[in-house]
């Protein structure tokens, strides 16, 4: 079964759980970016009411091609309690995605809010299936028992 695993990071927490998904499974690995230019403040601020908003951002790559994978995994901080403007401009402009299967993943220093159910709505309404969704706190990303509780559920999804 070959994974993909879609991602968004800033501070490293949620590459860092991407790219232990991808040696467990030797899934390709995307990190999707951002190429607006913000200021380190208003950057913030702005993405901030951006993900409130669930508005888009201009994104590299910014479109991705999932037509020969099996499973698509997405991860995303979690800012304002919903996932970030660069992870829901990747999920807008996947190509092949209709019928694909589909785990997401939050990262986040508080709590996690509305970042579960924006992102299965996001990615239904391009057409997948979300099998499962899970959560990772900052202090729990080195932590064994919330990795495997992730893996757990992608390899539920590999079954399904």
């Amino acid at each position: 079964m070959k994974i993909c695993v879609i991602y968004h990071s800033e501070t490293g927490n949620t590459r860092h759980v991407a790219q232990h998904i991808g040696s467990v499974y030797d899934a390709k690995l995307v990190e999707v970016r951002e190429t607006a230019n913000h200021s380190r403040i208003t950057r913030f601020l702005s993405w901030c009411k951006m993900a409130r908003g669930e508005e888009l951002t201009p994104i590299e790559p910014a479109g991705i091609d999932v037509s020969t994978y099996d499973l698509i995994v997405f991860g995303s901080p979690v800012w304002a309690f919903k996932p970030t403007p660069v992870i829901h401009a990747a999920i807008i402009g996947l190509k092949g995605c209709e019928g694909k299967r589909a785990v997401a993943f939050g990262t986040h220093g508080g709590r996690p809010g509305q970042m579960g159910e924006t992102l299965i709505r996001w990615i239904n309404n391009r057409g997948m299936g979300i099998l499962g969704i899970a959560e990772i706190n900052q202090k729990d990303i080195e932590n064994d028992k919330k990795t495997k509780a992730l893996i757990s559920l992608i390899e539920s999804a590999r079954k399904a």
